[in-house]
């Protein structure tokens, strides 16, 4: 039994706090939609400083800067906060098509002590490089299996779980192929899969739909092990039936939109606050559903970061906790969500090692 970090296999029990779905190093530049007036334009190309960061605390994707994780140094320094607080383990979902960066990834790691667990697989089918979609399934599942067993290219650095999987609007072709990807590899490996629903609107044509129970139902009758799979992005808008029916199925249910309470001017919708995700893991505990619920804050801008004003990793274990204790969530229920939760979900049967 162990867990695949990008230093190599750990026991699951020297994982200790993990925050289950993370970004060190994210390209979301695709989410950028260029103002239309002049001077809007001008600004939305400037460097993220200071003197602009107004600008984009109301709306992230006005800078496209803003839209970049790709400093190391940067990196480490707010990790460190986040060991500094109590936490020990990030699980880095950035797959391909967002901006995975391996090596990079371990440098942190080894920079802070930190123990990191890097994704594979592929994002949203507008971030692919258009060689993938020349690719058959079979060839594009070696690939990763190759990943997961040797080290990603040019590296000895393996993967410690399947995603994150990109879904977008609808479960379309390259969707379906890219989920049974997913649970091929699954099969052969063992590892989780985490999936990202699309809960807001920075694509087109998003209408609103979550697609978790869609994709559940397709990779079951795919033979995708389901006690480990997550399904991501719950909590944009928290709809409680939804989260209940994911973790029916045996998968995990992630709320990890904590510290993002944005609104979108152009679609008029507005994403829940902290407190509404709480009274919810609060109203799911009640309800006998702790073992199968995450909570992470799916840190994507420069200004989730502490240098810019924001929360930073530590965001769950500095404010998010207290809250928790103080809406009436005890302390072993914390424990099973932040500790023993991830653990399970990344442990990898002897059979797979």
């Amino acid at each position: 039994m162990g867990v695949t970090t990008v230093n190599g296999k750990i026991k699951k029990e020297d994982l200790g706090v993990t925050l289950p779905h993370e970004h060190l190093f994210i390209n979301s530049m695709y989410e950028f939609k260029s103002p239309k007036e002049t001077v809007a334009e001008k600004l939305s190309n400037q460097k993220l400083t200071i003197q602009n960061l107004y600008l984009a605390i109301n709306n992230p994707w006005y800078i496209k800067d803003n839209l970049l994780l790709d400093n190391e140094k940067l990196a480490a320094s707010e990790l460190v906060k986040f060991k500094e607080v109590g936490g020990s383990t990030i699980i880095e979902v950035s797959s391909i098509g967002c901006g995975r960066s391996p090596e990079a990834i371990r440098n942190v790691s080894n920079i802070t002590g930190v123990n990191i667990i890097m994704g594979c697989g592929y994002y949203l089918e507008e971030t692919l490089p258009h060689w993938i979609f020349k690719k058959s399934k079979s060839e594009l599942v070696k690939e990763i299996i190759n990943e997961i067993q040797y080290g990603i290219k040019g590296t000895n650095i393996k993967p410690g779980i399947i995603g994150e999987i990109g879904i977008g609007n609808s479960i379309g072709i390259w969707e379906k192929k890219s989920l049974e990807i997913a649970v091929k590899v699954q099969k052969e490996t063992g590892l989780a899969i985490s999936i990202h629903i699309q809960a807001v609107p920075t694509i087109l044509n998003f209408n609103g739909e979550l697609l978790g129970i869609e994709v559940l139902d397709f990779i079951e009758k795919a033979g995708a092990n389901l006690n480990k799979v997550v399904i991501g992005h719950t909590d944009a808008k928290v709809e409680i039936r939804y989260i209940k029916k994911i973790i029916n199925y045996g998968a995990y249910a992630e709320l990890d939109h904590f510290s993002k309470d944005l609104y979108f001017e152009n679609n008029d919708f507005i994403m829940d606050r902290d407190m509404d995700r709480v009274i919810a893991i609060k109203e799911l505990i009640d309800c006998g559903l702790v073992r199968k619920i995450l909570i992470s804050q799916d840190t994507v801008f420069k200004t989730d970061l502490t240098s810019y004003g924001g929360q930073g990793y530590g965001h769950i274990l500095n404010n998010i906790v207290p809250l928790m204790l103080k809406k009436g969530i005890k302390r072993e229920d914390i424990d099973t969500i932040i500790v023993k939760n991830p653990a399970e979900l990344l442990n990898i049967d002897e059979k797979y090692l």
